[in-house]
């Protein structure tokens, strides 16, 4: 770890172990001239403090996930693989620059997949299992549903696609080729916070099973024609599609944070930090809020884990 990143990452743990409310972290030795640039010397406490503004928040974020994943999260060979994918795709991208980087902070390729990449790949993880724990009440909420969609300008074509569909002389994606639609005429799983359809096709998805079949409906403007059919509405059928689609949704993975945090006991005693934290993001701030109503699958893994540790044990909180 670089100097300077050891000097914020202390000034973090002082404030993990402070106990009392708005207590403010003191840093040691704050005085102590760090470098001198003419008659303007920086003390230790200077330097922090322009590190704590910039960046303080965040590393106590990212801290905190990383106790939190590194306890709830496997990490598998395909992860690892896929960090250094895209720890790769940098050095494509963005050629000897990137290069220049990792050389001024004396880090390698490898050592930037495994500390800038993966622990990110670890928070998508965290929140898969959490929809997979809790993918029923999330299904209730969500409605997700697997269908084929098909688009048409001209009720002609949509009715020739339907046509095809119904005797099996064309898959969906050769209907959609041959009749001019603008769908692939792939699966997809659609929920209730979908806005692609009109609101008349949505709520047929939402009513329809798989042995209705294909249907044709017309746009409430009239303007457009879709051919579908539901392929599956019960998402334990295709759970992987479904975790996959539920992870876009912004509010699930508050949700995880959340029930996380509080899992792990995270609280910020440091009016100084607490008040970065709140302009970063007051949602991280789960010591002033009540916990939301956990799915049936959240409340019964807590109750089986063991207690929390207590601040003083991680320097993430």
């Amino acid at each position: 770890m670089k100097p300077f990143r050891k000097l914020l990452a202390a000034g973090l743990v002082l404030m993990a172990l402070a106990g009392c409310k708005d207590a403010k972290a003191s840093l040691t030795g704050a005085a102590e001239p760090v470098l001198t640039v003419g008659s303007k010397t920086v003390s230790k406490g200077d330097l922090y403090s322009a590190m704590f503004s910039a960046s303080a928040a965040a590393s106590a974020y990212n801290d905190a996930m990383k106790v939190i994943t590194d306890a709830e999260v496997e990490v598998t060979d395909e992860m690892k693989e896929e960090a250094k994918s895209q720890a790769e795709m940098m050095t494509m991208y963005y050629g000897s620059q990137f290069n220049s980087y990792l050389e001024s902070m004396n880090m390698t390729i490898e050592e930037y997949a495994e500390k800038n990449v993966l622990p990110d790949l670890k928070i998508t993880a965290l929140n898969e299992k959490y929809i997979r724990e809790n993918l029923k009440t999330l299904s209730d909420q969500y409605k997700p549903v697997k269908a084929i969609v098909l688009s048409f300008s001209a009720q002609e074509d949509a009715s020739s696609a339907l046509s095809a569909l119904k005797d099996g002389s064309k898959t969906a994606s050769e209907a959609a080729t041959s009749f001019n639609s603008t769908s692939s005429g792939n699966e997809e799983v659609i929920t209730t916070l979908n806005t692609s359809y009109d609101s008349t096709v949505l709520s047929i998805i939402r009513s329809a099973s798989p042995d209705d079949g294909w249907t044709q409906i017309p746009s409430a403007d009239g303007s457009t024609f879709y051919v579908l059919k539901v392929v599956s509405n019960d998402p334990t059928a295709f759970e992987e599609d479904a975790v996959k689609e539920l992870k876009n949704i912004s509010a699930i993975s508050d949700l995880c944070t959340d029930t996380y945090l509080r899992k792990y006991g995270f609280h910020v005693y440091d009016i100084d930090l607490y008040n970065a934290i709140k302009e970063y993001n007051s949602s991280l701030l789960v010591q002033d809020t009540k916990a939301p109503t956990p799915a049936p699958a959240a409340e019964e893994t807590a109750a089986a884990e063991t207690p929390a540790a207590e601040p003083s044990e991680s320097p993430a909180q």
